[in-house]
């Protein structure tokens, strides 16, 4: 996919439209041209230079044949407009769900939310384009009936509109930069907001974190946000002013300086002033589009910085067309870990946690349980097992093949897993049959007892989650097992359960899984269950202290 520069954009959206918009820009130009014309002769009592005796059926032709053409291209860009704010969601988020996991972690959630909204901000270019399209021709119509008129009047208003056009362009290079720091504001804002959602029962549990969060950080956050966004509004309504009382100016040059300079025909300075009158209303337009114009750039420089982060980070198998290796990792039989190692780094580069070269060989069917202290390296040795991590060194190999690039995306596609965060998605991605009918979904919502408890939606073969946590994770287990993987990785499932639970997923849900050559791997700090287990792995401080069996 190519990068999103507002250029090709423009291309693709406007690819039918820019004939039409030629042909536009000539009736649009010729139909102002010929109305100033037509009212300017009629004002001042001269015959037209041409079809004087049909100027009624010159004017009702043209605005006929304008009302068509505009209606027709409206009807397009009303549909371009739409298609366009859809095409550039789904491309982010295709490109997303193609990247490494690991740029999203570094990206974040508030990032991605951003990146949307600055889709929605994109949303109205098609027709804002062609808004200010229509009002620069009219501008370029009215200048040239000026010069039509008298060239050197009209070339003096052309040269005062350039000064006021520079004045503006510097004023908003002012205004650009103050709203690109207030989105820069915005983002952090997000990331604020977002630790406040998810962490709100931690909020709840200290006075200290609670004011400190909405006094130092959102608050203050948001305060300067405001001014900012104040200073902004203050120089855009300067800016909106200023073009307003621009006429004035213009309206007295025509009156009262282009008289004492040149020798002007009173019809012309009556043709001037009409012209003028007729330019209020495009320029005016082109001035109130000025903030959108502001706008639309800053969202156009993000959506383009965020599109090429992605790109660069489409380096998984996920991006490519399968491989003829998705074959060979059908069957599974033994996994071996090769002195892979791992390191998490800070935005500055440094290393914060480094888990050191393991060797581990698993077979089909074992059962593999993982303890350690918190912060020991299991959740990080889980996410390079399921493939979710690229190892810094090392390598993964999965009968006799080396887990790459080009095919790990097949080799997740083995594992099924539930983290210790887990989610439950609100709809059925995975296409279970989740109806009544399903008898082995019945017999498994009656092992975990959910069957009193779940609401099932048969017209959408999906199942209402309006459970508790523990309840939310016996339902992800159930989804786990019908995935029906060859891997199954657990990271501690079983904290949630109440002590019946516990044991039943340790005592009957574990061993019916190996009896199947289903292989789990499972992180529990549950040492009374340890004996259900062929193998004991114990992590301290990012090393593989004991392989127990």
């Amino acid at each position: 996919m190519g990068k999103a520069t507002l250029l090709n954009l423009l291309r693709l959206k406007l690819k039918i439209a820019l004939p039409l918009l030629g042909f536009l820009a000539v009736i649009n130009g010729l139909w102002s041209g010929s109305l100033l014309m037509l009212v300017s002769h009629k004002i001042a009592g001269t015959p037209l230079p041409f079809f004087n005796e049909y100027d009624w059926l010159i004017y009702l032709i043209f605005v006929l044949v304008s009302f068509l053409l505009t209606y027709f291209f409206n009807g397009y860009m009303i549909k371009a407009t739409l298609i366009f704010g859809k095409e550039m969601t789904l491309q982010i988020i295709d490109k997303l769900r193609l990247s490494n996991y690991e740029s999203y972690l570094q990206m974040g959630e508030a990032r991605v939310r951003t990146a949307l909204e600055d889709v929605r901000t994109l949303e109205s270019l098609p027709a804002v384009f062609i808004t200010f399209f229509n009002s620069l021709i009219m501008i370029v119509a009215g200048l040239g009936y000026m010069f039509w008129l008298y060239p050197k009047g009209a070339l003096t208003i052309v040269v005062l509109i350039i000064i006021l056009a520079f004045i503006y362009n510097y004023r908003n290079g002012i205004i650009e930069m103050d709203m690109d720091a207030k989105r820069d504001l915005d983002d952090t804002f997000m990331r604020f907001y977002n630790d406040f959602l998810h962490g709100f029962n931690k909020v709840k549990m200290s006075t200290k974190r609670s004011d400190s969060m909405f006094l130092e950080h959102i608050t203050e956050n948001r305060v300067k946000a405001i001014n900012l966004n104040i200073k902004a509004g203050l120089s855009a309504f300067g800016n909106e002013l200023l073009g307003d009382y621009f006429f004035y100016f213009l309206i007295g040059t025509v009156l009262f300086v282009l008289p004492l300079v040149f020798s002007i025909d009173k019809t012309v300075i009556s043709g001037f002033m009409i012209t003028l009158l007729f330019l209020m209303g495009p320029i005016a337009i082109l001035i109130n589009l000025m903030k959108s114009v502001i706008g639309y750039k800053i969202a156009f420089a993000r959506i383009n910085e965020f599109n090429d982060t992605l790109t660069d980070n489409l380096n998984d198998s996920d991006a490519f067309p399968l491989s003829t290796s998705k074959k060979e990792l059908l069957v599974f039989e033994t996994l071996s870990i090769n002195k892979i190692t791992y390191q998490h780094v800070d935005e500055n580069g440094d290393v914060t946690f480094e888990l050191k070269p393991i060797n581990l060989k698993i077979n089909k069917g074992e059962i593999i349980f993982i303890s350690g202290s918190n912060g020991s390296g299991k959740s990080t040795f889980i996410n390079l097992l399921s493939g979710l991590y690229i190892p810094k060194s090392g390598k993964i190999v999965i009968n006799d093949l080396i887990i790459t690039d080009d095919n790990r995306s097949q080799y997740r596609d083995m594992i099924s897993c539930i983290f210790s965060d887990n989610y439950l998605f609100t709809e059925n991605y995975d296409n279970f049959n989740l109806l009544p009918s399903n008898k082995h979904l019945v017999e498994l919502l009656k092992k975990m007892k959910l069957d009193k408890v779940i609401r099932q939606d048969e017209e959408n073969n999906r199942i209402f989650q309006n459970l508790s946590s523990g309840q939310q994770k016996r339902l992800a287990l159930i989804y786990s097992v019908l995935e029906d993987k060859d891997i199954f990785i657990f990271d501690e499932w079983a904290a949630e359960q109440d002590p019946e639970f516990r044991k039943y997923f340790y005592e009957n849900i574990i061993p019916d899984l190996k009896s199947k050559g289903k292989t789990v791997i499972a992180i529990t700090h549950d040492d009374a269950y340890y004996q259900y287990c062929d193998r004991l792995m114990k992590f301290n401080y990012g090393e593989v202290q004991d392989q127990l069996v």
